[in-house]
């Protein structure tokens, strides 16, 4: 798995990790760890520049590499100079791999390094035991697992029960497990995943509302109006009028539940890339 570098070059951005929410302000710079679980949310538009590579490149010179656990509190990146030197290599190294001139590969792996060069001197960071790591990637595996499993089966008629089986635990351990890790409720991220796809079929198809109710697993229209509801803050009816009548409105509601991501192309990102790099350029 990769280590994951955020940026956030402007608005703001709250990440649930570790079961705690952590604040980015525009400038902030946060590195999240290969092995642990995060979610990236903002109520409002925020741009990111993020960067990942894998710690397996490093491994034939650097075996500690593995043991590595960085610190995720926030920084500013422009507070200091080895900030500064780190931001602009973050920027050349993705410029590189842009561009794709002949033998790039080369000059990402060498930025890299430097790259973690920086971030050794520059984050604090502690040992993990690999028997440690070796337990995170454990329960990063059952979470996928689980997800997975649900996001293919919302449809039907799904229990607890029926997961804890198939992971061989009690249900009593998965429910405190799925708070701890999802924070929230088995039944609550269920609700939350079938209202999402109905949400989708609200905007893209004429079913109707029992049409809905029965193709995203919910027991009665009734139940999928409750939900529905209280994640997005209207009746599924009144949100497919404001659709009709304003398509491209979202409401709050829909910012707080909604993961909506927009990814720049390779020619989108080059450009933005060397916008950044020019008032870098001035000063190195």
């Amino acid at each position: 798995m990769d280590i994951e570098m955020v940026y956030l070059l402007s608005g703001s951005l709250n990440i649930m990790t570790n079961n705690k929410k952590i604040k980015l302000r525009q400038g902030d710079f946060i590195v999240l760890n290969s092995c642990q679980l995060h979610e990236l949310h903002s109520k409002n538009a925020a741009l990111l520049l993020i960067f990942q590579f894998s710690p397996k490149i490093f491994e034939s010179f650097f075996p500690k590499i593995n043991e590595v656990y960085f610190d995720t509190t926030p920084i500013a990146l422009k507070d200091s100079e080895i900030g500064k030197h780190l931001l602009a290599n973050l920027l050349v190294a993705s410029q590189a791999y842009f561009q794709e001139e002949e033998h790039f590969p080369l000059l990402c792996h060498g930025f890299s390094s430097i790259i973690m060069f920086d971030l050794m001197k520059l984050i604090p960071h502690k040992q993990m035991k690999e028997e440690t790591k070796n337990q995170l990637l454990l329960k990063l595996e059952r979470i996928k697992r689980i997800s997975d499993y649900i996001s293919k089966n919302y449809q039907q008629k799904l229990l607890l029960s029926d997961i804890a089986k198939k992971e061989a635990l009690s249900s009593t351990y998965l429910s405190h497990f799925f708070h701890e890790n999802f924070g929230v409720t088995f039944q609550e991220y269920l609700n939350l995943i079938r209202c999402e796809k109905a949400q989708y079929m609200l905007i893209h198809t004429e079913n109707t509302l029992l049409a809905i109710c029965e193709a995203c697993g919910f027991s009665d229209v009734r139940y999928l109006n409750s939900s529905f509801t209280r994640f997005y803050g209207v009746s599924p009816k009144l949100f497919r009028s404001q659709q009709q009548s304003c398509p491209n409105q979202i409401t709050v509601a829909e910012q707080e539940v909604i993961n909506k991501q927009y990814i720049f192309s390779k020619n989108q990102s080059l450009k933005k890339i060397n916008q950044l790099l020019q008032p870098v350029y001035k000063n190195y």
